[in-house]
């Protein structure tokens, strides 16, 4: 008998009011394999945010064939009153692995997740397809501080189609090619084939390389560090070397590393 037909003894609490809601056997592949992204679950037909759980993981709660989450009805909204404080997200994010933060990772939120990145300059057609919908979203939906519709992107998937080495990539940043990894505000895991590169003014480099090779070259962005003259330079080189446009795909941006707005991306990350 392998785990995932094992059932579950799970124990439901209301996180509003600390009481129990009931206790229910559930099969474990009808669970997800992890609580520690935002997960919801459905109970007689309405739905519930898990707040918190106890244990974590399926290889967790497998083991001791038992549960605990702390859940939170949710409300229902008129979708005319949800406003989003992005007018673009990448529609999928990777996943995370089982390696335990070592406290030194990058952490971002999972909208932020290639929203500002290098992009291989053969996909500039699928890129301003897409950046053209959220130009859209800016001129038809904008409302104060958000908007009311979202364009989720779905192309490029693998924005960078050269073969470069994640040691390379480390070699022309000047920094160690042993990463520090990256993971999601909130999660107790890495990102899966995730790294991260700090480069001498604290400004971040990041993507994923499975097997060491560069699948994705994102820019790190906190709004109180922005990248000096060295790291810029150092951008330019790969962006030139690969054959890279520079994509900041909410601000509606495709730069080639000549173009004068290149260096000024990178230096305002507002």
């Amino acid at each position: 008998m392998t785990s995932f037909s094992l059932n579950i003894e799970v124990t439901f609490i209301d996180d509003t009011t600390d009481e129990s809601l009931g206790i229910t056997q559930i099969p474990a592949n009808d669970l997800p394999d992890s609580f520690e992204r935002d997960t919801i679950i459905n109970l007689s037909g309405a739905d519930w945010n898990v707040l918190n759980a106890r244990p974590k993981t399926r290889a967790q709660y497998t083991k001791s064939k038992h549960l605990i989450l702390w859940i939170s009805r949710v409300e229902q909204v008129n979708p005319d009153d949800i406003l989003y404080s992005l007018p673009s997200i990448c529609a999928v994010v990777p996943e995370l692995n089982n390696r335990s933060l070592s406290g030194n990772e990058l952490t971002i939120s999972e909208d932020d997740w290639r929203q500002f990145e290098l992009v291989s300059h053969q996909l500039a057609d699928k890129v301003d397809k897409e950046i053209a919908k959220i130009q859209l979203i800016h001129e038809t939906a904008t409302a104060g501080i958000g908007w009311r519709s979202i364009h989720i992107r779905t192309k490029p998937e693998i924005p960078i189609v050269s073969n470069i080495a994640l040691t390379h990539l480390a070699n022309i940043l000047k920094v160690s090619a042993k990463s520090t990894g990256i993971t999601y505000h909130g999660s107790q895991s890495q990102i899966a084939n995730g790294y991260s590169f700090q480069l001498n003014d604290d400004f971040s480099v990041y993507g994923v390389a499975p097997d060491r090779k560069v699948q994705v070259i994102a820019i790190g962005q906190d709004s109180n560090i922005s990248a000096n003259d060295k790291s810029i330079e150092r951008l330019q080189q790969i962006a030139h070397e690969l054959n890279l446009d520079l994509v900041h795909w909410c601000r509606c941006v495709r730069v080639n590393p000549d173009d004068r707005l290149f260096a000024s991306l990178l230096a305002d990350l507002d």
